[in-house]
């Protein structure tokens, strides 16, 4: 399978081509094998190095767990997952609703996996459409949301502009991150914000867990940002970074997952989750945080 793997020589945010191993882990989901994150030593950017070329990605997706992909409820975390996404659904729009100003407007949502947070943003008034590239999500979220979903950017019409666009831990699987920010500024409208919502490595649990924290999802997870990682590319990519706000649920999911994957109960893993956003709430390195990118003008 080695002919299937990519080299990385250059950061993707800086461009720098020194880097150092920062971590090892392990494919749990589909392969078994160890992929390895390098760390830019020029800007601290954190990627998958080597990763899978692009057009052999699928088959690290085809793992019956991956819930976004999925409606499954089996399982206790699973059924967790379930009871506090409708909540985490009003969280979302509650937070677009009063940073963006926006209460009513066209939504795009990049990665809308089944549709649901499509389905409960229509259900406010908004207009929306979305982008999925798993065959399967895309025709439960056709059904969910009564329209055709798009499998990628390049089928939109860039005339048809958005008030907001949403990548709910979706910039991670990214591949040409920059020209794929493009893309997405030409979509919206002037004044427009992108919604990101990503895991953040800098996290109290994603020390506490190392090669076990469940959001390097390897090799799926193709960069892990931090702050600054973030702050940089939108300055490069005609953004304005103006608000930064955390996911706080997500602590726990990740906690309990990343429990298990190490061998401790899903009740330690809760607990790790607690105190990453006890932690958190004094340093703002919560374990995924949301950023509001506002479009600027386009640079020549």
């Amino acid at each position: 399978m080695e002919h299937e793997l990519e080299k990385i020589k250059a950061c993707a945010i800086c461009g720098g081509e020194s880097y150092k191993k920062h971590i090892e882990g392990k494919d749990h989901n589909v392969s078994g094998r160890l992929f390895t994150i390098s760390e830019c030593l020029d800007c601290g950017f954190r990627f998958t190095n080597p990763r899978p070329k692009e057009e052999y990605i699928y088959k690290y997706y085809q793992s019956k767990d991956y819930i976004s992909h999925s409606s499954t409820k089996k399982g206790i975390i699973n059924k967790v997952y379930h009871l506090v996404r409708h909540y985490q659904f009003y969280k979302k729009r509650s937070i677009i609703h009063k940073l963006s100003n926006i209460k009513k407007g066209k939504i795009l949502d990049i990665g809308c996996g089944t549709g649901d947070f499509l389905k409960y943003m229509q259900s406010s008034g908004w207009e929306t459409d979305g982008v999925e590239t798993d065959k399967g999500a895309k025709l439960v979220a056709e059904k969910n949301i009564g329209k055709k979903i798009e499998k990628s950017l390049d089928h939109l019409k860039e005339e048809k502009k958005y008030d907001v666009i949403s990548m709910w831990h979706v910039l991670e699987h990214v591949y040409n991150i920059k020209d794929y920010l493009k893309k997405i500024n030409k979509l919206l409208k002037k004044g427009g914000v992108l919604v990101v919502g990503v895991p953040n490595c800098a996290s109290y649990d994603a020390k506490k867990y190392k090669e076990n924290w469940v959001a390097y999802d390897l090799p799926i997870h193709l960069s892990h940002f931090q702050k600054n990682n973030i702050k940089e590319l939108a300055k490069k990519n005609s953004f304005e970074l103006k608000y930064i706000k955390p996911l706080i649920f997500d602590a726990y999911y990740i906690g309990m997952l990343s429990a298990k994957k190490s061998g401790s109960s899903t009740i330690v893993g809760f607990f790790n989750g607690l105190v990453s956003n006890l932690r958190a709430k004094k340093s703002g390195e919560y374990s995924s945080l949301i950023y509001f990118l506002f479009k600027q003008g386009l640079k020549p």
